[in-house]
């Protein structure tokens, strides 16, 4: 018995430093998070604004995706060309990125840099630069993005439209991130400042500071280069209600894919909830790496496919940032011989025996020592650090969160993972999308009604 017991106990857990932060609020509303960190002379700065695909209105469908193109457009004192100029000459780096939940951006630079950065930053949230012109280039700019990444790359549609599409029944969950070429081509000029207007206000962004900085300067700075920024009225806030799920099976035909895949998802619980932390493990338990357990039945023992992939988020987010209604999602791509029928089986087979059997000791200390070697892994850098505050910020009103959060995940039992599968990954609660390779049959042609035919 005590034998047992030591062995559910992770005992060789890497430690994890806490991420040190101090926060402040601005008079606009701008929530700020600092973090020092002197080992080299760099900072990341990042913004993060709560605005994303799923606060979309109908008809704006790529909206959030269109700003992530916009926002290095140029800006009323710094125009086009000058942001990417003032980062990549200092030996920076920027990026950004659109997800169903939120838009991110960040530099990498030079410390002795930060206060152009700022400058930056704070220019294109009070004046971005957004004309008919702009608007326009970069509208092609995202719909030959979502030509190559969606609608010509084998699975794409499936990923990153149909199986949003299917699982959903609210349409502010189920469209996709990158949008239609439907509303961004019938977009205006005045709706698409107007979403500038409302998301990209002050209080609606946390701005994240990290790196070898020093905080009372630091603050000072941000007071100085944002807080003139005025906010500019209220969001309209969208309803993202789901009715209970049901299942279904939805089959989709794909001209560039040469095997069957099979995708399977379940509407998972809210953030912060026992359900929560449990189902990630579990997520862990049946996807993550070549000892998960699907993987090992349907990769390895029964050879019915060549890959498995999946998790809480999948595949638009991952736990981190995730947020209900969210899915817990899989897809397995087929070997040739395979059925969606066996494949489908095999999965449910490995949930049931959690739900029948739970998880071995063994297991759990497997999953734990795991999970916290990836957390560590999470805040090697700078860039890290910034986007852990930012979203525990985000998320979970506090960027404390992301020195807390750990413990919770740890402390989950084989119990609550056998109630999470129990209560989410049933038959019932499912949708299954089946991936067919080649186009759909043409249909065929019209018969002539009787009177046509005279």
């Amino acid at each position: 018995m005590a034998a047992a017991a030591a062995a559910q106990t992770p005992s060789r857990l890497p430690a994890t430093p806490p991420i040190n932060f101090t926060q402040f609020k601005l008079a606009n509303g701008l929530r700020v998070v600092l973090s020092v960190d002197h080992a080299l002379p760099v900072v990341t700065e990042s913004m993060i604004f709560d605005v994303g695909a799923r606060d979309e209105h109908a008809g704006q469908s790529g909206f959030a995706h269109l700003f992530e193109h916009l926002m290095f457009e140029g800006s009323k004192n710094a125009p086009k060309g000058v942001f990417d100029h003032v980062v990549e000459g200092h030996g920076g780096n920027d990026n950004a990125s659109t997800h169903t939940d939120y838009t991110f951006y960040y530099e990498n630079v030079p410390a002795n840099v930060l206060p152009a950065i700022m400058w930056l930053d704070a220019d294109r949230m009070a004046s971005l630069n957004v004309t008919a012109a702009n608007m326009k280039n970069q509208i092609a700019v995202v719909e030959e993005e979502k030509r190559f990444r969606v609608d010509n790359a084998p699975y794409g549609s499936l990923m990153y439209v149909d199986l949003g599409q299917a699982a959903f029944s609210n349409w502010q969950n189920a469209h996709p991130v990158i949008g239609s070429f439907q509303d961004l081509n019938a977009a205006t000029l005045d709706e698409v400042q107007e979403f500038f207007r409302q998301y990209y206000a002050p209080s609606n962004c946390v701005l994240t500071i990290v790196g070898d900085i020093d905080p009372v300067k630091t603050k000072a700075m941000v007071e100085h280069y944002f807080g003139w920024i005025p906010n500019r009225g209220a969001i309209t806030p969208v309803d993202t209600k789901e009715p209970p799920p049901a299942a279904k099976t939805v089959t989709v035909h794909d001209p560039q894919a040469k095997l069957p895949a099979v995708a399977m998802a379940w509407q998972g619980p809210a953030r912060g909830t026992p359900d929560f932390y449990a189902i990630t493990m579990l997520s862990q338990l049946l996807f993550d790496g070549d000892s998960s357990r699907l993987y090992q039945s349907l990769v390895k023992d029964n050879k019915v496919a060549i890959e498995v992939d999946g998790g809480l988020g999948f595949p638009d987010a991952d736990y981190t940032d995730y947020r209900a209604p969210g899915l817990f999602s899989g897809v397995v791509f087929q070997k040739p011989g395979a059925t969606a029928d066996i494949i489908e089986k095999l999965v449910y087979q490995q949930i049931e025996e959690v739900e029948a059997n739970g998880v071995t000791p063994a297991e759990m200390e497997r999953l734990k020592t795991k999970f916290s070697s990836e957390w560590l892994q999470s805040q090697q850098t700078t860039q890290d650090r910034a986007t852990l505050l930012a979203l525990a910020t985000l998320f979970d009103g506090n960027p404390g969160a992301a020195n807390t959060e750990l413990p919770r995940f740890l402390a989950v039992t084989p119990e609550q993972m056998q109630q999470a599968a129990r209560t989410y990954l049933t038959h019932a609660r499912g949708t299954v999308v089946l991936d067919v390779p080649g186009p759909a049959a043409a249909a065929p042609p019209a018969t002539p009604s009787a009177k046509g035919a005279q």
